[in-house]
């Protein structure tokens, strides 16, 4: 067993022993008297109750009703736009076996670094993504979303790991009184897709007790990669030789098509005017129908039959998304409360490939095998890389399911100690069902058994595939807080917890594709469990009236990779001579344990797409020119890995500048060590590139790469990074109506990444494609009367490429909203997404990056909602 302490031990006792030590002469305890009665909230970021919500780190808050003004229509949406999620995201992407799935990354530090809480604890993740080390933002429900509280700042000493870069703690409604009804529609610009949702919300009180109910459906319709001209299939004879290069002057075609090994090849020097020369082979009677297209030069190694995977292929799967969510609570005694809340969602998902590609032996018989050799004569194949377009498009949907369910009692014991305890089940369930997969059992059945009928030929070559993904947590928790003593600053507390669940992952992949037998996909099941058992202790010490000190202490055991210890300080000062000035300051240490499937995962073919610098140098093709192509790419897990570690570091100053205006400036500064990446295709052949060749996880013939191994494992040096958030909000009253108005800034300033895979050089990619250095956002309300409307603005700074100083303009965006409200007869809102119908930002004709600039395009939905 690993042992990863960050800390000595000593440390957990440290908070404790310093509150007990600041309790001497000078301070005075508590006496009964009667005082005012207060209700004491929990903030993120803490679990002690208090009046005040202040505290040492930021904390960012979007209401419900901000993120309908701001167009989004699901807290992945919400999420993925707002400025701390400075690389952008995943979203429901076809073509992955996570499509359904959605994600936010504080700090672009990566998902698996943001700890999303729903209500406060932890919920189980997604077993598509990272063996349930990440909330799949789609699981959740929106419109009975109370608010959103963001803390950019490491937070692993309350929650434990995964909390690295911060925290996302998702509020849903726990009081609401009467009935509410919405329905909304909305169509698309550039296609024939819409988007429609319904939801209803309850809630009723009593004198003991009170509950609040929701319901939610939702759909979007996929897009498909013909429906946008910048994922639409295409080629251009750029340099005029007559020529199509593929790849170079190609988007959306695949040498899988029908590319013949060409057996009289000689491995001489490339000759285009003998196909002996010729390595790859485009066959006989190449044409341009059902999707091949005609003959393209393959870098040197001869030519090849395409396919435009692009003509069919969905870009974002479909969603149809359906929630309901129950919380209630009931006073026991006068003490005693009793409390149950249930998330239950189920997502059903649709994404549309183009038929199987995958390589192989011949079709017997088929006139495309025939070869004209130059030496040999008529020269029949029998392998080659194939579009297997008979059986059919390979279509997968996914059905997930997520329930969580929460139940406990708290209460207090005397007027200064309180406490808690609840049990939570969580679990998530991911059944995938892909049709039209392409069987090499039946191919070999086929060729055995000689079936010369087409029609028998081609069903015996139809597989169907199955992914059926288990995550389950269990977990107990029990707390209390002591009210301690007064000091000159108010009441000092402390609050100790502890914490102990388990997590049990299961992978189940239908034991063709784990035997390697099916074209187009592969994989094995897999299965891990782990248990924590985790204490922590907190204490806020309001040293004097203008300063507070906030210290925090969690020690995690874990079963599988050991035990961390990670504390934290923070302080809060307000000047007394500046009331409307706030200091803060917090350091914390943290760390990130492992994902289950990075441990105990499966292998997993993966047609990844990189850059070969390697074989370009081999055929005399510059660096600047080399094209990016898909390898066939095998990942897998590691046992062996280590924990993740972290600090980090924040300052901030918080001004009130009027009674209606704020404005907070924060610089932090994140450290991490022993990070687990996930190498990919393009790092491996990063890797082959700097040692000339002698990567063992590349495997070539000639140039040409066969196959990649790729996989997780911890970095070799530590990275930093760093930047400055500023955040300004207000409310002006005019005879005109009551404008609201907030406004975000993040500028990042440094973002460690390497250089080169494997060689420990770092360079600052702050500024560059994908990660630009500017991110901001803005959102302005206005109400009057009966009338609203609302004004939405997303910024993406400019930047340079990965490799070069070629420099990208920046883009925005701007969604509006139009409402009334017509009284008991509800009210109607009019919204408009992307008003401008920006295209995402291109790069050569194509998107730049998915997961920051969104190719939907316009979107104009109009909502309906009554309350009674």
């Amino acid at each position: 067993m690993k042992n990863f302490t960050v800390k000595p031990l000593a440390a957990a006792i440290a908070s404790v022993g310093l509150a007990t030590a600041l309790a001497g002469p000078g301070l005075v305890w508590a006496e009964d008297e009667e005082a005012e009665v207060v209700e004491e909230v929990v903030v993120t970021g803490s679990r002690i109750q208090r009046t005040e919500n202040t505290q040492s780190r930021p904390v960012v808050t979007i209401t419900g009703a901000d993120i309908i003004a701001s167009g989004a229509i699901s807290v992945a949406d919400a999420l993925r736009d707002s400025t701390l999620n400075s690389l952008g995201s995943f979203r429901e992407s076809s073509g992955s076996s996570a499509q359904s799935n959605a994600y936010v990354n504080l700090r672009g530090a990566g998902s698996g670094r943001t700890l999303v809480l729903l209500n406060g604890r932890r919920a189980v993740g997604s077993p598509s993504l990272g063996g349930g080390g990440i909330v799949n933002l789609n699981m959740l429900p929106l419109e009975t979303v109370d608010r959103i509280e963001i803390i950019p700042d490491g937070a692993s000493a309350v929650y434990g790991s995964d909390a690295v870069a911060g925290v996302i703690n998702v509020i849903l409604k726990d009081e609401y009184e009467g009935f509410k009804i919405k329905a909304r529609y909305g169509s698309r610009s550039r296609d024939a897709g819409e988007e429609t949702g319904i939801s209803l919300l309850t809630g009723a009180s009593t004198d003991r007790g009170s509950f609040v109910a929701g319901f939610e459906h939702d759909s979007r319709d996929p897009i498909f990669d013909a429906d946008r001209s910048f994922t639409a299939a295409s080629k251009t004879d750029k340099n005029g030789d007559g020529v199509i290069q593929g790849y170079e002057e190609t988007v959306g075609i695949s040498i899988y098509g029908y590319t013949l090994l060409n057996p009289a090849y000689t491995g001489g020097p490339y000759d285009v005017t003998d196909t002996d020369t010729w390595y790859f082979h485009p066959g006989a009677n190449c044409s341009e129908t059902n999707g091949f297209q005609g003959e393209m030069e393959y870098f040197g190694m001869g030519k090849y039959c395409g396919y435009a995977y692009a003509l069919v292929s969905a870009n974002r799967a479909s969603l149809d998304r359906t929630n309901a969510w129950i919380s209630a609570d009931y006073e026991l005694t006068e003490n005693t409360e009793a409390f149950f809340d249930l998330v239950w969602t189920e997502v059903d998902s649709f994404g549309r490939y183009a038929p199987p590609a995958a390589p192989g032996p011949v079709i017997p018989g088929d006139p495309r095998n025939l070869i004209v050799s130059p030496t040999q004569g008529n020269v029949t194949a029998t392998n080659g890389y194939f579009r297997w377009t008979d059986i059919g498009f390979r279509d997968n949907n996914v059905q997930d399911t997520f329930i969580d369910i929460n139940a406990g009692v708290k209460g207090s014991l005397s007027d200064n100690v309180r406490w808690e305890a609840y049990a939570t089940v969580s679990k998530y369930k991911s059944a995938s069902i892909g049709t039209y997969y392409l069987s090499y059992a039946g191919l070999d059945y086929n060729i055995n058994e000689e079936i010369d009928d087409f029609d028998e030929f081609v069903a015996n070559l139809k597989h169907t595939t199955l992914n059926d993904d288990i995550q389950t947590m269990k977990k107990f928790f029990l707390g209390a807080q002591w009210d301690m003593f007064e000091m000159a600053g108010g009441q000092a507390s402390s609050y100790f917890g502890l914490e102990q669940f388990e997590v049990n992952y299961d992978a189940l992949v239908d034991a063709q594709s784990e035997a390697g037998l099916v074209g187009g996909s592969a994989g094995n099941s897999a299965q891990g469990n782990r248990s924590v058992t985790a204490f922590s202790a907190e204490t806020i010490l309001p040293v004097t009236d203008w300063m507070e000190v906030d210290l925090a202490v969690r020690y995690d055991q874990y079963s599988d990779v050991g035990s961390a210890v990670t504390p934290r300080i923070g302080v809060t000062a307000q000047i007394p001579q500046l009331q409307a000035l706030t200091l803060r300051a917090s350091y914390g240490e943290g760390f990130r344990a492992p994902d289950l499937s990075d441990l105990f995962g499966a292998t997993a073919f993966s047609a990844s797409s990189g850059i070969d610098y390697y074989g370009c140098q081999l055929q005399g093709i510059e660096s600047a020119d080399c094209p990016q192509q898909q390898f066939n790419t095998y990942i897998g897990s590691n046992p062996n890995l280590d924990a993740e570690k972290s600090s980090s570091l924040s300052f901030g100053i918080e001004y009130d500048i009027t009674d209606t205006w704020q404005a907070a400036l924060t610089y932090f500064k994140l450290e991490l060590e022993d990070t687990i990446e996930l190498t990919s295709a393009q790092d491996q052949l990063t890797v082959d590139f700097n040692t000339g060749g002698n990567n063992p996880n590349v495997v070539r013939t000639g140039s040409v790469v066969q196959s990649i191994s790729a996989g997780f494992q911890n970095a070799v040096v530590p990275l930093e990074r760093d930047g400055i958030d500023l955040t300004v909000n207000g409310m002006i009253e005019t005879a005109y109506g009551r404008f609201t108005i907030g406004g975000d800034i993040s500028h990042y300033l440094t973002y460690d990444t390497e250089a080169s895979y494997g060689t420990g050089d770092l360079y600052n990619a702050a500024g560059r494609l994908g990660f630009t250095k500017w991110l901001a956002g803005a959102l302005v309300r206005w109400s009057m009367d009966d009338y609203s409307a609302s004004l939405s603005w997303r910024y993406v700074g400019s930047s340079k490429a990965e490799v070069g100083d070629e420099e990208y303009p920046q883009w925005d965006t701007f969604n509006a909203g139009f409402g009334y409200d017509f009284g008991e007869k509800g009210s109607v809102t009019l919204g408009i997404r992307n008003l401008l119908d920006r295209d995402p930002l291109l790069r050569d004709g194509e998107m730049a990056n998915e997961y920051i600039y969104d190719l939907t395009g316009r979107v104009i939905s109009l909502s309906y909602s009554v309350e009674m």
